[in-house]
């Protein structure tokens, strides 16, 4: 009776295992949703609108864009990790779930990028459109690389820890677009340290799969 028992629950969790992954991928797509295109860019258009605030942002335009920089990291961090903690049990969890909900979060990202500049897009010769490419499977990987970091904080019971390290991460990241005149960078010297980012973040990922639960049904 026990062994047929475990024999229908091991066939469940195959059955679910689908519609779990999927799920996370969801999740994942809307966490970029709420945190950017919902939340964070109407912000950032409802201050660009203010005076004031244009005034001290273009009396200090390296620490403004430093500081808007670093709202990516706080508002996508903070995303990843209430999410993680409300809608994705159990805490502890197999390297495949937070893999799959970055890639959700970073390729919904991609897309709205394509749809917002599509008319950009559509004039240019396709040999331009190597750069941007790159530059968006970079952006992929760093955020399959962030919630990776987000989801090791609930592995090792360190969550703040590993939060405060995501969202400080994520902030020098996107500093760098800002910083990139001040330090000399063309396009293609800021996709260079982008790609090395993507590549530590990718060393990152199988490191701390030590962290996770080995995936017999993947869950």
């Amino acid at each position: 009776m026990a062994n047929e028992l475990s024999n229908i629950t091991q066939l469940i969790k195959a059955q679910l295992f689908p519609l779990r992954k999927i799920l996370v991928f969801i999740l994942g797509a809307l966490c970029f949703l709420v945190t950017q295109v919902f939340t964070r860019v109407p912000l950032l258009g409802w201050l660009q609108g203010n005076p004031d605030f244009m005034l001290l942002a273009m009396s200090y335009q390296l620490l403004s864009g430093v500081l808007v920089a670093f709202t990516a990291g706080l508002f996508e961090e903070s995303g990843r990790f209430i999410i993680k903690a409300l809608a994705l049990k159990p805490i502890r969890t197999g390297i495949s779930e937070p893999v799959i909900f970055g890639l959700g979060h970073g390729l919904c990202e991609a897309v709205w990028i394509f749809i917002t500049y599509w008319g950009s897009i559509s004039i240019i010769q396709p040999s331009q459109l190597i750069l941007p490419v790159l530059e968006r499977s970079f952006a992929i990987t760093i955020h399959v690389g962030f919630s990776v970091m987000i989801w090791n904080g609930f592995q090792l019971d360190q969550r703040l820890r590993y939060l405060l390290m995501a969202i400080v991460t994520h902030g020098l990241v996107d500093a760098l677009i800002p910083l990139a005149g001040t330090l000399g960078l063309g396009a293609l010297g800021l996709e260079a340290i982008v790609a090395g980012i993507a590549g530590l973040l990718v060393i990152y990922i199988f490191y701390s799969r030590r962290y996770y639960k080995e995936e017999v049904f993947n869950e």
